[in-house]
């Protein structure tokens, strides 16, 4: 026996809502979407600022963003909303309902005598693989809590957490540096004002997360013109300043922001990359509701496109297994999946029929001589 005890502060306790990295101990949150939690490398690091590229018509974009709305309101976050396109109070009253683990689209365990079943029939079709383990499910996690998009969230339970709302269209600023200054001061007073900084929290009290959601910022409807493109023809600065100081003002608090931002309708590629760089985590949704996409993703509703995963804290971020992602709308979730194609066979049903019709033709035009004469009567010849 030892003496020898570790010197701990007992005071300090993990945010409500939380949990540590298993890598480098870094405080996450939950994003409200298990799939995104995964690929993150078990969620939103607190204090990093995550980028969403929207799709077109920003339909799947907000979908995330209510998801991240969510999970704040079921663990008892603070809410910092900010819209232009529509008032922050009806984001939040159309924001999903929390339901019991297993509650969703998915079918049921199999029973034990199914299992039997499907261990003791042999395999009829791919005979080689039989020895393999079985498949998996693409992702795995339980961290954060499940939605169910075909019920709202009660009122009584909105009522239960600290929010601010920031609605663009009731400013009176003539440009939009003005008011992204006016957002930011809005937020360092929230942050202020609620004990969310680092230097301001006391080791007796449990420190709390707050969660920035921002909708469509760098849009017309923020007073942005040109595409990111000013008159003169150089990059817009008014959002890059935003995003650098948001990040800053993330850092030194108990804060994570989610900003979508319109992507495709800025004008130069560099202006979206110079708004990458500036954000800890980049994410890109390509939806096919304005495209027509081939019918072999016609079991997905778009593309999910890993740009940027935060990497606090480390020299280099977690690596997922694949980046070929798709997610799809379920009846009652939103789902981030890995991208499986099913089997082109038409190309080799429409092969082996051409080189058949193509050997046949053949053998009507050669001579009885030369098919008894050749080696290769009867081989395939590539």
């Amino acid at each position: 026996a030892t003496s020898f005890k570790k010197k701990t502060n007992s005071k300090l306790s993990q945010p409500r809502g939380t949990r540590p990295s298993l890598y480098n101990a870094q405080t996450l949150i939950s994003t409200g979407v298990p799939s995104l939690d995964v690929l993150l490398d078990g969620g939103l690091p607190v204090g990093s600022v995550m980028l969403v590229e929207e799709d077109t018509f920003g339909q799947y974009s907000r979908m995330l963003l209510k998801y991240f709305l969510a999970e704040g309101v079921a663990c008892g976050h603070s809410l910092f909303v900010a819209s232009a396109s529509e008032e922050p109070a009806c984001i939040l009253k159309d924001l999903p309902a929390a339901t019991a683990e297993g509650d969703d689209d998915t079918l049921p365990p199999p029973t034990i005598n199914e299992e039997e079943e499907s261990t003791t029939e042999p395999m009829q079709i791919a005979w080689r693989y039989q020895s393999l383990p079985k498949a998996q499910p693409s992702f795995s996690s339980k961290f954060g809590h499940n939605f169910d998009l075909t019920r709202r969230m009660e009122p009584s339970q909105l009522d239960m957490v600290h929010k601010v709302l920031f609605d663009a269209l009731q400013c009176s600023s003539s440009s939009s540096e003005m008011l992204y200054h006016e957002l930011m001061d809005s937020m360092q007073d929230t942050i202020s004002k609620g004990l969310f900084s680092l230097d301001k929290t006391s080791t007796s009290q449990q420190a709390n997360v707050l969660r920035v959601a921002i909708e469509s910022i760098g849009s017309a409807l923020w007073l942005e013109e040109g595409g990111g493109v000013t008159a003169e023809g150089s990059l817009a600065t008014a959002l890059p300043r935003f995003l650098h100081l948001l990040r800053g003002t993330c850092r030194a608090s108990y804060a994570v922001a989610m900003v979508t931002v319109p992507v495709h309708l800025f004008q130069d590629v560099a202006y979206t990359r110079r708004l990458e760089r500036l954000c800890d985590g980049v994410v890109r949704l390509e939806s096919f509701a304005d495209k027509e996409h081939s019918p072999l993703y016609k079991e997905y509703h778009g593309l999910f496109h890993l740009i940027k995963l935060p990497k606090l804290n480390s020299l280099t971020c977690h690596l997922p297994d694949t980046l070929s992602l798709a997610f799809k709308l379920k009846r009652k979730k939103f789902t981030i999946e890995k991208l499986h194609l099913p089997p082109d066979l038409s190309g080799t049903a429409n092969r082996e029929q051409q080189d058949g019709c193509h050997h046949q033709a053949s053998r009507r035009n050669a001579q009885p001589s030369d098919i008894i004469s050749s080696p290769t009567h009867g081989a395939v010849d590539f």
